[in-house]
């Protein structure tokens, strides 16, 4: 039986309506894996195509509304790397904390699911996606894990100072809790965070060991894979971590260029000069800014800095 070949990513799609998004979806397990619904609160998306898996989490809604074909993160990789793919979907703001999930990801650990790969990543953007890929790495000893910005915990005695989430504290974290501990018997995690923004920093800071790559990018905001989407670095990151080789200084490296394009790091580097009474340096950064990207706000404040 010859299988439907898998979609390519493109750069702008007309959006589909929901139905046929998750009619999509289901085409695409249906001839190369599975799609199903994990609960009421997730799906779960398997392409097989290699020997390394990557196991991302995300929310349905962004996928849905923000990637212009629909496809989940790690799907680059399906193409360009001919990898496979676990993506979990949160289907509201579950955190992947159901009783469902745990057991899907306990099955999958009972039954050799990830011992069939050779290689196997956990990918998460975001505080929860980042929590959950670091917490259920732990159903594959070894695997890698790639995060931005994660939260370690919401136990109010050790993430207290962080009251974005108070709400999602009724969750249940008793199993697949605890993020940094459940990410001892991983072999790499490299941890993108910035050390700027108070919250992302503290929750870093809650991981450690020899296996912690702790990637600072300074200024890059809370949400520092943004800027991973904006120079589509998902997969050359996904492949040097494959390789064990994602370190800070190749982190760097690929963020760089990006980041100097980037209005709104560029936006925060000035504004952190001006705060600091740096006013030649924040007018350089926001004549060069100007250059750079042609938004107003820069040749404004640089007029104003100059005067």
């Amino acid at each position: 039986m010859t299988l439907a070949p898998l979609p390519t990513r493109t750069t702008a799609a007309a959006s589909p309506g929901r139905a046929d998004w998750l009619s999509r979806l289901a085409d695409i397990g249906r001839n190369h894996g599975f799609f199903e619904r994990v609960g009421s609160e997730a799906l779960a998306l398997f392409v097989q195509e290699g020997d390394t898996l990557v196991v991302s989490f995300d929310r349905a809604t962004r996928v849905y509304s923000e990637e212009p074909d629909g496809l989940p993160p790690g799907f680059e990789a399906v193409q360009k790397r001919e990898w496979s793919l676990l993506s979990i979907l949160s289907t509201g703001d579950s955190w992947f904390r159901s009783h469902d999930v745990m057991a899907f990801f306990d099955t999958l650990a009972a039954s050799g699911f990830f011992d069939s790969f050779a290689q196997v990543i956990f990918l998460g953007f975001g505080p929860a996606n980042g929590h959950a890929a670091c917490a259920y790495a732990s159903a594959a000893p070894g695997a890698s894990v790639l995060v931005s910005a994660p939260v370690a915990t919401l136990d109010p005695e050790r993430a207290g100072f962080d009251r974005r989430f108070r709400r999602d504290r009724i969750r249940d974290f008793s199993r697949y809790g605890d993020a940094p501990s459940l990410v001892a018997a991983a072999r790499d995690v490299v941890i993108l965070f910035d050390p700027t923004d108070p919250a992302s920093a503290a929750h870093a800071a809650q991981f450690r060991g020899a296996q912690i790559t702790h990637a600072a990018l300074r200024f890059a905001g809370p949400a520092p894979h943004q800027l991973v989407a904006a120079g589509g670095l998902l997969v050359p990151m996904l492949r040097a971590l494959a390789n064990g080789r994602l370190t800070r200084a190749r982190v760097a490296e690929l963020i760089r260029p990006v980041r100097r394009a980037d209005p709104a790091y560029l936006w925060r580097l000035a504004q952190t000069a001006q705060s600091q009474g740096q006013f030649d340096r924040a007018r350089r950064i926001a004549d060069y800014a100007a250059d750079v990207t042609g938004e107003t706000r820069f040749a404004d404040l640089a007029a104003t800095l100059a005067s």
